[in-house]
């Protein structure tokens, strides 16, 4: 019920507004019944057909309210619709003193036109959104079919297009929850790369302190003429691999992961890209063992062998990564 008042005081409003009918007289009954046909077509549709002077509406969309001769709403989108009548092709064009005047009988739409209105009795829908850009913008009479006929489908395009920005938003949802995902199994795996590192070193320098304690054993039966110089520098190296154990250095753990590259954050996407919610081919292991690796490729081993110290090809634990009148939610 007050989904038809609304409709009807739309229709109201555009047979008592003379001047912002756009259509010639003999056609304001048939576009009267154009604009119920739309209400009623749309209300099937589980549309929404807001008052003409619902204030929210008039306060959101002004202009666009003021153009139109009907209004519906539906989700994320708002579509206006306005009834005109087609002119003859190439009209008189009027001299620039006439434009904007006329006498009392003459409508203001009709006085305000650059070239002379010769009606033919042939009427169009033209259609404005928000939040549906790939709206079609008119529908019109044709020699072949009636506007009437052609109203059902301009409105299923518009169940259409609803049907695509859920799906498009269910996507980006995923997407989202997608590279969250990826980013926390980039950053696990970064750091599982630098325990690894550490734990090379922290390997490499117990052989190390092996070897020096087997050369302060063998200095028990070493009598050469530079024993004590020898002895210092087996105190120099036994100093410096303390110094340099990260098992004797807990403070130097450091957790910061470098914000990563597309490249390097796409194999622990699932096979989305990184750029927008779409889908990619996947990669292999390999791919993303090299991209996750290559994040501390710049970080140079200090002790430069291939054994002890160097970054590990570790590769993590996670496997391949194959307002009711608003705007749009996203």
């Amino acid at each position: 019920m007050a989904q038809d008042m609304a409709i009807e005081a739309w229709v109201d409003r555009f047979v008592n507004d003379r001047d912002n009918q756009y259509v010639s007289e003999q056609c304001v009954g048939r576009a009267a019944d154009m604009l119920r046909r739309i209400g009623k077509e749309a209300c099937a549709r589980g549309f929404d057909i807001p008052s003409p002077n619902d204030e929210e509406l008039l306060r959101a969309h002004h202009d666009n309210v003021a153009w139109a001769h009907i209004v519906i709403a539906l989700e994320d989108a708002i579509y206006f619709l306005r009834v005109q009548e087609l002119c003859t092709p190439n009209a008189p064009r009027k001299d620039s003193s006439a434009v904007g005047r006329g006498d009392a009988s003459m409508p203001r739409w009709m006085a305000d036109r650059v070239r002379e209105f010769i009606g033919t009795g042939s009427l169009q829908v033209s259609i404005r959104s928000e939040g549906d850009l790939a709206c079609r913008k008119s529908a019109k009479d044709t020699m072949t079919s009636s506007l009437e006929v052609k109203i059902p489908s301009v409105l299923d395009e518009f169940v259409t297009a609803l049907k695509r920005r859920r799906r498009d938003r269910e996507e980006r949802a995923e997407w989202e929850a997608a590279k969250e995902l990826a980013r926390q199994r980039f950053d696990s795996d970064c750091l599982m790369a630098v325990v690894d590192r550490q734990a090379e070193q922290y390997l490499a320098m117990q052989k190390r302190r092996e070897y020096l304690t087997a050369l302060e054993c063998s200095m028990a039966s070493y009598e050469g003429e530079d024993r004590d110089d020898v002895s210092r520098r087996i105190a120099i190296l036994r100093e410096r691999v303390d110094a340099e154990d990260p098992g004797l250095h807990p403070e130097r753990i450091d957790l910061t992961v470098p914000e990563p590259t597309k490249a390097q954050l796409e194999p622990y996407m699932g096979g989305w890209s990184c750029e927008g919610p779409y889908h990619v081919s996947g990669c292999t292991l390999r791919d993303r063992a090299g991209r996750a690796g290559s994040v501390w490729s710049a970080e140079a081993d200090v002790y430069g062998d291939d054994q002890y110290g160097t970054t590990s090809g570790y590769t993590g634990a996670y496997g391949i990564g194959s307002g009711r009148y608003g705007g749009p939610a996203f």
